[in-house]
């Protein structure tokens, strides 16, 4: 069955299944959802779904299934932004490739994974494509902020909507995967159905759980002075490059345990805008440490 190890999103996998069996594939798609939801995961599953060879797609076993999964299959392209952006350089050479006829399959399929990231100038070369495209190829774009494409890209492309994964639908993922042996509902809720999400969390899984159980001890006052403060959150300072991650989790985490608790301190909801108030200030360059220390002096100050 195709699209099986890919969670969620289940009407979407019966709808591009439908439209292999009918072989009403469309030109152009732009898949737009959520990042870390499988969208790109999708694309790909589909791509060879529409390359297969075989009644039953994917097979798995024609030569242009095996050339997909070894990654070398001529009628395939994933176009990534180069650095920050998809640039018109690298549109016009999908524009070369793209009227090159098929190799192997009856179709060629083109990616573009980020494709909000596409320069405008590189926008409005696509679009001349999109207008035009050769009868044998499909093009399918992979965005999650549709304000940044154009409204006539967009236009010019069957929509398909992707919705975030069920907190539960995770839960049993992460459960029948053996990911995480019990994960706390803040974990979950810090996902925020997405897939992606979860595996930042399980690769930095230590350090958010250290950090789940410092901010259990300040909400419980198990704290209890200025010292200690600096020396359970010393995971904070240790972890710079996941600090805005680790702020927004001390958020959830709150919210977690004022949404079980029925009688909770002011000043546990307090700490809320203290935090924003350093990721505010960490976007504008202020000294890291100094952020740091200036949010625990805070903290502290305000729970006692």
């Amino acid at each position: 069955m195709a699209f099986e190890e890919i969670l969620g999103n289940d009407k979407i996998k019966k709808n591009l299944e439908e439209t292999i069996n009918t072989e009403t594939v469309s030109h152009s798609y732009l898949f737009m959802g959520p990042e870390g939801i499988g969208k790109k995961k999708f694309a790909i599953e589909f791509a060879k779904m529409i390359l297969c060879l075989s009644d039953n797609k994917p097979c798995n076993n024609c030569s242009s299934c095996i050339k997909f999964d070894g990654g070398n299959n001529p009628d395939f392209r994933l176009i990534e932004p180069d650095g920050n952006s998809i640039k018109i350089a690298q549109i016009r050479e999908m524009q070369e490739r793209i009227y090159e006829k098929p190799i192997i399959s009856n179709k060629k399929v083109f990616i573009i994974n980020d494709s909000d990231k596409m320069t405008e100038e590189a926008q409005n070369s696509l679009l001349k494509t999109l207008e035009e495209p050769p009868e044998y190829a499909v093009i399918i774009l992979i965005a999650s902020s549709e304000s940044k494409m154009l409204n006539t890209i967009k236009s010019r492309c069957l929509k398909v909507g992707f919705t975030e994964i069920p907190k539960e639908q995770i839960r049993e993922y992460i459960l029948k995967n053996k990911i995480i042996d019990n994960p706390s509902q803040s974990i979950l809720e810090f996902c925020g159905g997405s897939i992606g999400k979860l595996d930042s969390i399980v690769k930095n899984l230590e350090i958010y759980n250290q950090l789940e159980q410092t901010m259990k001890n300040l909400i419980n006052m198990n704290i209890k002075n200025m010292v200690q403060m600096f020396n359970e959150f010393q995971v904070l300072y240790n972890s710079k490059d996941l600090i805005n991650e680790l702020l927004d989790y001390m958020i959830v985490i709150i919210y977690e345990y004022i949404k079980h608790t029925s009688e909770y301190e002011a000043n546990v909801l307090n700490i809320i805008p203290i935090i924003e108030r350093t990721k505010i200030k960490l976007n504008s360059n202020t000294n890291f440490d100094m952020c740091m220390d200036e949010l625990l002096m805070n903290i502290c100050s305000n729970m006692h």
